[in-house]
């Protein structure tokens, strides 16, 4: 008997455990995969920007005060967290003398400290200096450990604002080895500093020798004389950055083709004023980050990410501050961002050394509204009213743009999609999923709960179609925040493998929406979520890292039909996280290439530690004899890099001959798998 005409996918459970995967590359899709599926999310958290992909060593540069970090028990937490990773002990005892977070007074003499309110260079505090005596040969000031990226690097450019009370007192800035009174391996001398702030500048050279990976030193600030000093806004970067970012960072996402960057959050966007981040950058004021209890020097702004998604390659995403912001306040960044020179904020934009529109697409009303947690947040049906005057203002700044509402679930959404559904054009949607298990949930359970969400969340998808289908004209969702959340050391977490199968998995149920999702952005860019992770100044990527680059550098585009018979898994209701019934443990799609030369099956093994042995055909559609076979895998589910070993899970490539007719491979567990074949002339 025939066999009936495949649906453009179709799913199958397999009597034993093998699988079969048969392909139909002349049922094409009548429109491409959106690149934009492909994406990722950065925000002003932790050390997301800060100490991540912006270049500059230093925390705290500007020595602002310790209420800038949180309350008590947020503030041991970061003295907690810092001592940790540099291995140091102390850092909280700078409190009690005078000195800012995380800077510690060194050397020897007579010697006071205070955060001094009165004349900063910038915004609340210096950093005053006086020693009454000192030893001879001897210095005192202030220190913090650092790493450098010795790897890339011997260059170092510092600076500092710096004043003085007296004529001649100069200011010694060394690099010391292991303490603040280990052996100097790098210093310059200022030697006069003046009475009226001044920007203090040099040039550092790390000798040729060796050095421990991560490597911990001490930047030392230090007088050799009697006198006062007041410091501010000291900077130390890499001689190789990049306009002021990571050029490690930039590296990895150039290669990885990041298509697209949502910034500048998350929840840090609701109290975020986008004028605190343009005009000349020493001169910006340090404010509280609410969010997340730490300071923000607005050192990168709106100029300066622009600049990174340019260095990358990738569009951004912006949201706006619709939480205590203004309509006004939106459409004038949108018109600094798009508007010509000639235009107000254009021209503000042009003053600041950038005349050329950055014809910003994409924009967000708002992040999280619906969550009480949020600066900002209001009811339901308040928010339709808010949307509408931002929709409003922004479109009559730039009537091109395309904007994002800030949905969520089916209740969230109806006031907004019922009453304003002419004006929507996009609903976001935020999954981070797996917070809901508890500490003592089976680490496998948490697992196969995770593997199988993708399997549900087409119905969670297909719901909200429903709902906007009545009142929009053409629905989209916008999956602006995505991740495994358990948060917790001892469950699958966003650091290991289940996170880069987590996303293929919501990736390839985003393909098969026919377009409904028009873009993903993936939480997140560095040190948040997962992504990249910088430790001791070494970048290195998460497990999830190489899904971004699989599926965003590999030829197809086009979706074609699929057929898999495959083993299932049953999971039940646990820890926030649905029930799913025969949910596929192979989770396959196929794309074409737009010349119909390159057929791309990318496959999730969702199983954590059996492979499953595959026939695959390959309908009219014959090929050479070897296919590219790309597999990111590790030796165990819970696996994830580390900065001291990096590579223990990574993409690995190979040409590879899968046998005659039919192919035959077998899906290694716990792994993504690209098998790019070329059509045989």
């Amino acid at each position: 008997m025939p066999r009936s005409a495949p649906k453009p996918f179709e799913t199958r459970p397999s009597r034993d455990w093998s699988a079969e995967l048969e392909v139909f590359p002349a049922r094409r899709a009548a429109q491409p995969v959106s690149r934009l599926l492909y994406g990722k999310f950065c925000e002003h958290l932790g050390s997301n920007i800060y100490n991540g992909i912006w270049a500059q060593v230093l925390r705290n540069p500007g020595f602002e005060p310790w209420h800038l970090f949180g309350n008590d028990a947020q503030i041991a937490h970061k003295v907690a967290g810092l001592e940790r990773e540099f291995g140091v002990k102390g850092l909280g005892a700078s409190r009690e003398r005078g000195v800012a977070f995380p800077w510690v007074p060194c050397g020897q003499g007579d010697v006071a400290f205070e955060l001094d309110k009165a004349e900063p260079f910038n915004s609340e505090t210096s950093q005053r200096i006086t020693v009454a005596s000192v030893p001879s040969g001897a210095t005192a000031g202030v220190a913090q450990p650092i790493c450098l990226p010795l790897h890339r690097t011997r260059e170092y450019e510092f600076s500092l604002a710096a004043r003085a009370k007296g004529a001649g007192l100069g200011i010694a800035v060394a690099v010391r080895r292991g303490s603040p009174d280990g052996a100097v391996v790098a210093s310059k001398t200022f030697s006069s500093v003046p009475g009226a702030w001044a920007r203090l500048s040099t040039h550092l050279t790390m000798p040729e020798g060796r050095y421990e990976r991560g490597e911990v030193f001490f930047l030392t600030l230090t007088l050799a004389s009697p006198g006062t000093v007041w410091l501010d806004e000291a900077e130390l970067f890499p001689a190789d950055h990049v306009g002021g970012f990571d050029p490690d960072a930039l590296r990895l996402w150039r290669d990885a083709r990041l298509p697209l960057l949502r910034y500048p959050g998350g929840n840090f966007s609701s109290g975020y004023h986008w004028q605190d981040g343009v005009g000349p950058r020493e001169r910006r004021r340090t404010v509280f980050n609410r969010a997340w209890n730490q300071p923000e020097p607005n050192h990168v702004g709106t100029d300066e990410f622009m600049a990174y998604c340019q260095a990358v390659g990738c569009a951004p995403l912006l949201v706006v501050n619709a939480g205590e912001g203004t309509p006004e306040e939106a459409a004038a960044w949108v018109e600094y961002c798009n508007g010509a020179p000639t235009t107000r904020y254009g021209k503000m934009r042009a003053d600041n050394g950038h005349p050329q529109p950055y014809g910003v697409r994409l924009w967000q009303v708002g992040n999280e509204i619906w969550g009480s947690w949020q600066i900002g947040h209001c009811s339901r049906e308040e928010y339709a009213e808010r949307y509408e005057r931002f929709y409003r203002a922004m479109k009559a700044a730039d009537p091109t743009i395309h904007i994002i509402a800030c949905g969520q679930d089916l209740r969230w959404n109806e006031p907004l999609v019922t009453r304003k559904g002419a004006l929507i054009e996009s609903v976001s949607i935020h999954s981070l999923m797996g917070s809901g298990f508890r500490n003592s949930t089976d680490a496998l359970a948490a697992f196969e709960s995770l593997m199988a969400y993708p399997t549900a969340y087409a119905g969670v998808l297909e719901a909200l179609r429903r709902q906007m289908a009545p009142h929009v004209a053409h629905p989209r969702i916008a999956i602006t925040e995505l991740q495994v959340f358990t948060n917790q050391r001892q469950l699958p977490n966003n650091a290991e493998i289940a996170e880069a199968l987590f996303l293929a998995g919501i990736i390839h149920t985003a393909i098969r929406s026919d377009g409904l999702v028009e873009l993903i952005t993936h939480t997140a860019n560095m040190n948040h979520g997962g992504g990249l992770r910088k430790v001791r100044e070494i970048v290195y990527p998460n497990p999830v890292y190489f899904t971004s680059k699989l599926y965003a550098t590999q030829p197809g585009t086009r979706p074609v039909g699929i057929r898999v018979t495959t083993p299932t898994l049953d999971v039940p209701a646990r820890g926030g996280m649905p029930e799913v019934k025969a949910s596929p443990y192979l989770d396959p799609i196929a794309l074409l290439d737009e010349a119909g030369g390159a057929l791309v099956l990318l496959v999730v093994n969702r199983h954590h530690e059996k492979p499953i042995p595959a026939t695959i055909r390959l309908d009219g559609f014959p090929v050479k004899p070897e296919a590219l076979v790309q597999t990111i895998r590790g030796s165990s589910y819970r696996d994830q890099n580390t900065w001291q070993e990096p590579d223990r899970v990574r993409l690995h490539e190979a040409m590879q001959r899968l046998g005659g007719e039919p192919l035959r491979y077998a899906f290694e567990p716990c792994s993504i798998t690209a098998l790019t074949f070329r059509r045989k002339p």
